[in-house]
């Protein structure tokens, strides 16, 4: 038995196309410890500076290649993984009122499994993003509708890519909250969302004020209680405990032509999630992006129907 990713509603789920706007901070200006400037009108700066990427970023999609591999208690590879390729694009209902904006979210188109069109039974899968066709982008957190589910605080000075980096940290507010499903179609394959519970770091370059580097992690175990029919299996343990769920993602800059631009834009994403009493309870998941491309029209991409799933 193993289980579904679940995806977090207002956090850090496994992809994002954003960049952001802080303040920049001068040579020796700020000591760790010492916020360089006001930490609400950063954050009011940076949500404004997300609004106006997420609307530009709809003109973007690119290739994710997901590897999702089973560990062994010393965290090594244990057995075959798995390679996902999908296409990605980002969907985005802000309407210029930053206090009613919808959360940004990305929405997948599996075009690959394991080299080949993806499969009927590939669904059925339940440790890939076949199972997710949308799920939040992480700097969602920064709008000024989701902010309030959030503590932000200054967090010091350090580096990313021998860059200078501002580093702001970030926490929700909620108390952690697990709603768990059994998937459709599949008797011993669960779905659990976590709202709450997390925490988390931003490094911003201190010179042009991109995201470098975010990082997120579980504030502390959580109990993933089973629904009672999946529960009263023989050999099925009735409450899982999430113990590790750490994520981390890296952005760096992208050069597009005609016109010319540049934009700093994720490039990999490392998820390590350690469930005790799954069948699946140690797992690692390498997500590169790649083949970034925009597309200048008067419209918005819609992708097209997927492939038929393979016999």
């Amino acid at each position: 038995m193993e289980t579904v990713l679940s995806r977090h509603r207002r956090c850090y789920g496994l992809v994002g196309l954003l960049t952001l706007l802080l303040l920049p901070v001068a040579s020796g200006q700020a000591q760790r410890g010492t916020p360089p400037g006001d930490l609400e009108g950063t954050l009011a700066r940076a949500s404004a500076r997300v609004e106006d990427y997420l609307t530009r970023a709809q003109s973007l999609v690119c290739t994710e290649t997901v590897h999702v591999q089973p560990l062994s208690t010393g965290l090594t590879g244990d057995g075959f993984g798995r390679t996902i390729e999908s296409e990605l694009r980002l969907s985005w209902d802000g309407d210029g009122d930053g206090e009613s904006a919808g959360e940004a979210r990305t929405r997948r188109q599996v075009m690959k499994v394991n080299g080949h069109r993806p499969r009927a039974k590939d669904r059925n899968n339940c440790t890939g993003p076949e199972q997710h066709d949308t799920e939040p982008q992480p700097l969602s957190l920064l709008l000024a509708s989701e902010r309030d589910d959030y503590a932000f605080s200054w967090a010091g000075l350090g580096k990313v890519d021998k860059r200078d980096a501002v580093m702001v940290d970030f926490r929700q507010v909620e108390k952690v909250k697990v709603d768990i499903r059994l998937l459709e179609g599949t008797e011993d394959c669960v779905s659990y969302e976590l709202t709450g519970g997390m925490r988390g770091r931003l490094w911003i370059d201190a010179e042009t004020a991109d995201v470098l580097r975010l990082d997120q992690r579980l504030a502390g175990q959580v109990e993933v209680r089973l629904p009672e029919a999946l529960a009263r299996k023989p050999g099925v343990s009735p409450v899982w405990t999430l113990e590790r769920w750490d994520t981390s993602m890296r952005f760096k800059r992208v050069t597009f032509d005609e016109p010319q631009e540049l934009l700093v834009l994720p490039v990999s994403t490392t998820t390590l999630r350690v469930t005790l009493g799954s069948g699946t309870p140690r797992q690692r998941t390498t997500t590169i992006y790649s083949r970034y491309k925009r597309f200048l029209t008067g419209g918005r991409l819609v992708p097209g129907e997927p492939p038929p799933p393979e016999p």
